[in-house]
């Protein structure tokens, strides 16, 4: 298996960890781990997927905080961090620390500001941190990252998101306009449901599993009871098919529809009678039956008494709606200001980083070049073989994205403390720190990467692309100068490529 198989693949675990198989999902993440060892991109999400089956599963004791934790520090570029700080956000929402759960997402957010961010990655970093969002009635938020999620649709579609998102923005549409409906404010309300309807043909040209069809074309007939449409829903027919497929979300909406449907027209108050307790799951329509059930009883028997109640809820639904919109505004302040920090991070680190790979320039590397010796340091050095010959023969535009590829590999390789450079040209460099840093390791993580550029699947860019690189290698196991080790590094580096070798490693202080 290749690295882009083995990605896809882990992407597919992190979804099958939330449904009927996550048991058999989960005892397959060993032996993927055993085969993606050279990967940290594909280790994190292996970790994520773990960390998502704990959250799920909150019954089986594991720590939460500590899991997330471990798994921020794992993460391997601002997208994966995105991702973790997600996870983190929704092990808040149980809580119920709001602070908390803002604080990671707004700066989970920032960091998916930055446009060269691994596509799928992103998109799943999206998704998390809408759903941690959502459980604040946040839906405003919520619909902007599901459409920023969306907004490459292959790499929604690799990361297994494609089609949640697409239901959610409908669902999510629907609870916005029934909490509107519920604050008596009926034109939004249409205006939101309209919205939601809109959105459904788009969810339904997806490959949706069966309950998400279900969701969708009751969704589609729920918002047309609302606004009173002349139609003939199938309620009954919807309502089986909903409970067949153990739907907690829109059936108890649908029937809440049909119920002020039913009264509006006929005066009939036996379907909201009948409603009883029903609520939603779903974080921004729980009480919408109890609402209807509520109007329509109330309706049925007005009086001074009734309408003292009636106007006590107006103003407790409109204190939640307002306490809502703080929330949200607090939420938009706290982006705006994590925003304003990254860019000015972002604008620090451009100066020591190149902008065709995203790797650190030559500046930066000859910053640690001059700096003094500390601990076991490796460097490889790895120049790309016959690159002339790609730009010749493939183009200039297809040789710039070999170097972007490269980086992005080189990336994906990087541990917490190591460096990734290019130095210009085709020539890049790995530094590697530390302290348990041996002969075998660093040999092995050069071998890794000479293997992980041979494999990568370089005829996507061009028919007949072919690309490897020569990599030499060097080890001080104790303190040495920079220009030391990049100097036993280079004469590794001109023996592989004077004579075809695999990477060769030259070890200091033996």
């Amino acid at each position: 298996m290749d690295r882009t198989a083995a990605l896809l693949s882990a992407f597919e675990l992190v979804e099958a960890v939330q449904g009927e198989q996550r048991a058999t999902a989960v005892s397959a993440i060993p032996e993927a781990e055993a085969a993606a060892d050279a990967w940290p991109d594909v280790l994190f999400l292996l970790a994520t997927a773990r960390t998502v089956h704990a959250i799920v599963q909150p019954g089986e004791g594991a720590d939460l905080d500590t899991l997330t934790e471990q798994l921020l520090d794992q993460a391997p570029g601002p997208a994966a961090a995105a991702i973790a700080l997600g996870l983190q956000a929704l092990v808040a929402a149980g809580a119920g620390d709001t602070a908390r759960l803002l604080a990671a997402t707004s700066r989970a957010i920032a960091l998916l500001d930055d446009e060269i961010l691994p596509a799928r990655e992103r998109c799943l970093a999206l998704v998390i941190n809408a759903a941690a969002l959502n459980t604040l009635r946040l839906w405003e938020l919520v619909d902007e990252l599901y459409a920023a999620a969306l907004a490459d649709p292959d790499a929604a579609r690799e990361a297994g998101q494609a089609e949640a998102v697409a239901i959610n923005r409908v669902i999510i549409g629907l609870e916005h306009g029934l909490a509107l409906l519920e604050c008596d404010e009926p034109a939004a309300a249409a205006e939101r449901l309209r919205a939601a309807a809109a959105l459904v043909p788009a969810a339904l040209a997806t490959d949706l599993r069966p309950l998400w069809q279900h969701d969708a074309l009751a969704a589609a007939d729920l918002v047309r009871l609302l606004l009173g449409e002349p139609t003939d829903v199938p309620v009954e027919e919807h309502a089986r098919a909903l409970a067949a497929e153990g739907d907690v979300e829109v059936l108890p909406l649908l029937l809440g529809a049909h119920a002020l449907r039913a009264w509006r027209d006929d005066g009939d108050s036996r379907p909201a009678e009948a409603l009883g307790g029903r609520t939603s799951t779903s974080s921004g329509a729980r009480s919408f039956p109890l609402w209807v059930r509520a109007h329509v009883l109330a309706a049925r028997a007005p009086g001074p008494e009734v309408e003292a109640l009636q106007a006590h809820g107006r103003l407790i639904d409109r204190l939640l709606w307002e306490s809502r919109l703080a929330v949200l505004s607090a939420a938009r302040a706290q982006i705006d200001a994590e925003r304003r920090r990254a860019e000015h991070d972002r604008l620090t680190r451009a100066v020591h980083t190149d902008p065709l790979t995203g790797l650190h320039n030559r500046r930066r590397f000859d910053d640690w070049l001059q700096r003094p010796g500390s601990g076991p340091t490796a460097l490889l050095l790895i120049d790309l073989d016959g690159f002339k010959a790609v730009n010749d023969l493939h183009g200039h535009a297809c040789g710039d994205e070999v170097l972007r590829r490269i980086g992005l590999l080189l990336r994906s390789s990087v541990r917490p403390g190591d460096l990734a450079v290019r130095q210009g040209g085709d020539e890049f460099a790995l530094v590697l720190r530390a302290d348990d840093l041996d002969e075998d390791t660093v040999l092995t993580r050069a071998e890794d990467v000479a293997r992980a550029v041979r494999e990568e699947d370089w005829s996507q860019l061009s028919t007949g692309l072919s690309v490897a690189v020569s990599v030499g290698a060097a080890l001080a196991t104790a303190d040495v100068s920079g220009p030391a080790l990049y100097a036993a590094a280079d004469g590794a580096l001109y023996r592989v490529k004077r004579a075809g070798l695999p990477p060769v490693l030259e070890v200091l202080n033996r």
